[in-house]
């Protein structure tokens, strides 16, 4: 099993290998498809790491590339999943559902610790990130409805993964919003270490 060694690059490795699992492609196509899906509003990706996952993915044998000329054009790489790729890939999403998100939040890190920060700046950080998170809402929302209406040309994963991160928005949304009412009613006078959840042996 090659799980152990997803820990570097596991989203961006498995959801490559999904994407060749449907379809063979080039590096330049595959960043352009994931443009087009706009991933950068949930997982953010540079071009050169596209490149550098697909050519680590090509050396441990998850897939296999073949030389292709199209009339005048350079000549280009085209990439499949092999075989032994299938098989992790199919491991790698498995093992997405088996256990819960291990990635560090660092949203959950910044509300333990924004004790740390200026009144003003904790509301004026809330805000701000309240309105990124309304507009992220609004551009899914959009996206949905649109998809809803063709629905026959989209396969239900797609509405089930957009309809996941707009959940996730809601319920940061509603956190916010819960923190800077706090922010506005009370003092929070209290002295407690923002650690002293821990229980007490």
């Amino acid at each position: 099993m090659l799980i152990e060694e997803y820990i570097l690059l596991p989203k961006l490795s498995t959801l490559i290998l999904g994407i060749l699992a449907e379809q063979e492609i080039s590096p330049y196509q595959l960043n352009k498809l994931l443009k087009d899906l706009d991933t950068k509003k949930w997982f953010p990706i540079a071009e050169s790491t596209v490149y550098a996952t697909v050519t680590k993915l090509k050396s441990k044998g998850l897939i296999e590339g073949r030389k292709e000329r199209l009339g005048k054009l350079p000549e280009r790489t085209i990439y499949r999943i092999t075989t032994k790729g299938e098989e992790e890939f199919k491991s790698a999403v498995s093992n997405y559902f088996d256990r819960m998100d291990s990635d560090t939040s660092r949203f959950d890190i910044a509300i333990l610790l924004m004790h740390n920060l200026d009144s003003n700046e904790i509301q004026k950080r809330l805000k701000k990130k309240l309105e990124m998170l309304e507009s992220n809402y609004y551009d899914i929302r959009k996206q949905l409805l649109s998809l809803e209406i063709e629905r026959h040309k989209v396969g239900f994963t797609t509405i089930a993964m957009l309809k996941h991160r707009l959940h996730k928005i809601e319920a940061e949304i509603k956190t916010i919003k819960e923190i800077i009412k706090e922010l506005n009613t009370t003092k929070n006078s209290s002295q407690q270490h923002p650690f002293d959840f821990r229980m007490n042996n």
